[in-house]
């Protein structure tokens, strides 16, 4: 399992990289089948640690996603330390070298305005550190002003993508979404590109990477992994 390649490198753990993974602490949750490969693929790279705001314990939407195997994962990863989020608040963004917002609905409701998001994606920004957003983690960079005004977004001038109109407007909670995130995008200087329904895209721009859904979150690991280790 996970827990036992992760103790089994002693003193080399302490020579990896680390990343901050961030997820939603809101109910709408975050989604089991994304978060599962995203963790697999980064805590079997780097040393991670998981924050939400608050340090609110992580929540998984329903979905159809709810297999034996992936229960089986989620009850072993339930009982590991490393599954209890710290407050984005706390975080202190040095000690990182790459990021990564998660996917799930939950981000589209309690990302966008965190504060705390807010101070550790200026960092990264300044310091041209990898980061990665997958799906509706996308939405966590609409936080992300470096002047108290909100004027000046982190992230103007880059290309991205995320989740498009058409796959927002397809949530039940399409109606209650604070912020549409390709509108957003658009407003605020970035250039967003949108990939086909459903289908993996990943856009790469400079040290931000991008996934437009779930389904675009192996390749968007992979290539956050390749970037950070080149860091």
């Amino acid at each position: 399992g996970i827990a036992q390649s992760l103790n089994g490198f002693g003193e080399v753990m302490e020579e990896r990289k680390s990343c901050l993974i961030v997820a939603s602490a809101h109910e709408k949750g975050v989604h089991l089948g994304s978060f599962m490969q995203a963790f697999t693929l980064t805590s079997s790279t780097f040393n991670v640690t998981i924050a939400t705001p608050g340090g609110v314990a992580l929540k998984f939407q329903d979905g159809d996603d709810r297999t034996e195997k992936t229960m089986r994962w989620l009850s072993d990863f339930k009982a590991r330390p490393l599954s209890r989020p710290i407050s984005l608040e706390e975080v202190n963004a040095s000690l990182y070298t790459a990021i990564l917002l998660t996917h799930g609905r939950g981000a589209l409701f309690d990302l966008h305005n965190s504060h705390g998001l807010n101070k550790i994606l200026v960092h990264f920004v300044e310091a041209k550190k990898p980061i990665c957003a997958i799906g509706y983690g996308v939405t966590g960079l609409c936080s992300a002003f470096s002047d108290d005004n909100k004027k000046k977004w982190c992230f103007r001038k880059y290309c991205m993508t995320g989740p498009s109109l058409h796959e927002l407007s397809l949530l039940l909670e399409f109606g209650e979404i604070p912020v549409i995130t390709p509108d957003f995008i658009r407003q605020h200087g970035g250039n967003f590109n949108p990939g086909r329904l459903e289908s993996v895209h990943v856009v790469v721009d400079q040290h931000v990477i991008t996934g437009q859904n779930g389904q675009s979150t192996l390749t968007a690991i992979q290539n956050l992994i390749l970037l950070t280790n080149a860091w």
